[in-house]
């Protein structure tokens, strides 16, 4: 097997599992999703820049052209929304309707850069709609479809995103998480109140916001560049099955079963798309 190949798998795969603990920590960490915000975008924006420096001295940390700007801002709308959603509706709920971002991309490159997918893809998206629709389906009069609609969105960001910094794939945008880590900081100073973490609160958060997030940060920067874009989608199902588990494991916090159901359709659904790809 080819070495390269065996490595990039193995970071992504790797990156993959320790991001899976994401969600398990913001529930652990007793405050409102805005204090949490707080550190989580000023920690991640230390610990990005630390990296940059590190990995491209001597390069500007901040641009002021529209597609910075746009990847920023969209991953700043997709960081307040995911810790937001963890905080209203369940954690598989989230990972399932996020798991299916792949395909929100496929449509708005589609739209915005003209970018085709083939017609496997198209079929991929009904599937999963209707996989999402059946995980949403007990929320529509519950309090958990507020949570559930932030999932969907942050899913639409984070597609945008990527769709984003592939149209300007010969530039690295490494550099803009650090002025969305500001950002989102920024906008929690008005919402939230970050002093108000106590006691344990804060050793989860310094666990989440310095080692889980940005280790897996750098495993999924470095591993995508040596395996193809479809087996990382694939790799990318492993948050997706493994974050409600560590959740259910810890806290005791059961997926529903039109969770697991409608998982199970989104997942095996990207699977068979992501193999059908790659085969090609």
């Amino acid at each position: 097997m080819n070495t390269e190949y065996l490595k990039g798998f193995l970071l992504t795969s790797l990156g993959v599992l320790v991001l899976s603990f994401d969600a398990l920590l913001i529930r652990l960490i007793q405050v409102e999703a805005f204090s949490l915000l707080f550190w989580r975008g000023l920690l991640l924006g230390l610990m990005v820049t630390l990296w940059c420096r590190y990995r491209y001295p001597g390069k500007p940390l901040f641009y002021r052209d529209w597609a910075y700007i746009r990847s920023a801002v969209f991953y700043s709308i997709c960081s307040i929304l995911f810790v937001a959603a963890i905080h209203h509706t369940s954690v598989a709920n989230v990972l399932v309707i996020i798991s299916a971002q792949p395909l929100f991309a496929a449509i708005i490159a589609r739209l915005f850069i003209g970018e085709r997918s083939a017609p496997i893809t198209w079929i991929a998206i009904l599937i999963s709609m209707f996989g999402i629709g059946w995980v949403m389906k007990d929320s529509w009069s519950s309090p958990n479809l507020k949570g559930d609609l932030m999932a969907l969105f942050c899913g639409i960001a984070l597609a945008a995103k990527f769709v984003n910094d592939r149209a300007v794939k010969h530039r690295n945008m490494t550099p803009a998480l650090i002025f969305s880590g500001l950002l989102v900081s920024l906008i929690s100073i008005f919402f939230g109140s970050p002093l108000a973490l106590s006691g344990p609160d804060w050793g989860w958060m310094l666990l989440l916001c310095v080692i889980v997030v940005p280790i897996a940060f750098v495993l999924i920067t470095i591993g995508p560049t040596l395996i193809s874009a479809a087996e990382v989608g694939m790799l990318m199902l492993l948050e997706t099955a493994c974050g409600p588990l560590l959740v259910w494991i810890f806290i005791n916090e059961e997926p529903s079963r039109a969770a697991l159901q409608g998982g199970a359709l989104v997942i095996i659904t990207l699977l068979i798309h992501g193999y059908i790809r790659w085969k090609k």
